[in-house]
């Protein structure tokens, strides 16, 4: 049964972030991420869907019910006139400064991707099949109030909230991006319905830099290797099995890949093809949604080793 990807408009949204000392800097969220990637999944057997009619009007209707109305009204109208972008830390998640800026671009771009996230969840809840909702801005730093880490709209949670209007009555949302996605945490924390789990880097020096423990947080500090990898991977799908989720949305980080500029782990392109059979396993309806993963030269790889386990 072929995966089927769903892709939003190609923007430029993100052209530029800001250090610490408020240099600017070219982003590596860049659109030749999204071609390799889907270059990779088509390889592995994947068919492209279109977005469905009102698919861009239930996102707007859902980012609604995830974000604080102020997030939404700056993303929208926040670029002051006579200017290109802007930088507020009044919507930068708790303790961080702001290096993520607002251009012209981003409203769109960020809601068009909430948008294919929106028509993947409803292709697997009609369809009984998985899908991938291959989104650029990513979505899992974007907390209730607040935008960073090249995200503005919570991707993740859009399409969780998906399934549980088509009728899931629990969907868990299992990150695996080499981040740990603390506005997917933030946005979900009091919500019994969408329980969620984690694989990510807790070391200090990565971001978000500060780190919660607690049920399904599975940070290491350091590299685990490939098996040590697939173990915590395991180990974050049985914490949400447990749960007794009816329904599954990844976020798909392959920054845990050797090279990747914002990681430092050094796993190989093939790991997901096991990290998709363990997820796959235990056949529930599931939408994987793009997140992170920036080394251009593996990402081919590792969607074609994603999708060649998750289309079978």
């Amino acid at each position: 049964m072929s995966l089927h990807v769903v892709v939003p408009e190609e923007s430029d949204a993100l052209p530029f972030t800001v250090e610490p000392s408020r240099v600017q800097v070219a982003s590596k969220e860049v659109p030749e991420r999204i071609h390799q990637i889907l270059a990779g999944l088509q390889d592995g057997g994947a068919v492209v869907a279109p977005l469905g009619g009102d698919s861009l009007s239930r996102a707007e209707r859902l980012v609604a019910a995830v974000h604080d109305d102020a997030l939404l009204d700056y993303l929208r109208h926040g670029v002051p006139e006579g200017r290109e972008s802007a930088l507020d830390d009044a919507f930068a998640a708790p303790g961080l400064d702001q290096e993520t800026p607002v251009t012209r671009a981003v409203w769109p771009a960020a809601l068009g991707a909430a948008a294919a996230a929106v028509r993947a969840a409803e292709l697997t809840a009609r369809q009984r099949r998985n899908s991938y909702a291959l989104v650029r801005p990513p979505g899992h730093h974007a907390g209730p109030g607040w935008h960073g880490g090249y995200c503005f709209l919570n991707n993740a949670v859009v399409a969780a909230r998906t399934l549980r209007e088509e009728g899931a009555a629990k969907v868990g949302i299992l990150d695996i991006d080499y981040h740990l996605g603390n506005g997917t945490l933030a946005c979900v924390q009091n919500d019994p319905t969408l329980p969620f789990a984690s694989v990510h880097s807790s070391d200090p020096e990565d971001f978000p830099y500060g780190f919660e423990r607690g049920p399904g947080l599975f940070g290491v500090p350091s590299d685990p290797g490939t098996e040590g990898f697939l173990a915590l991977v395991k180990d974050a799908v049985s914490h949400l099995r447990q749960e007794d989720v009816d329904a599954l949305v990844v976020s798909v980080g392959y920054d845990v890949l050797l090279g990747d500029p914002h990681g430092s782990w050094t796993l190989p392109p093939d790991v997901f093809a096991p990290v998709a059979a363990l997820l796959t396993e235990y056949q529930l309806p599931t939408v994987f949604v793009q997140e992170g993963g920036y080394g251009l030269p593996s990402l081919r790889g590792a969607a074609r080793a994603l999708a060649s386990e998750a289309s079978r």
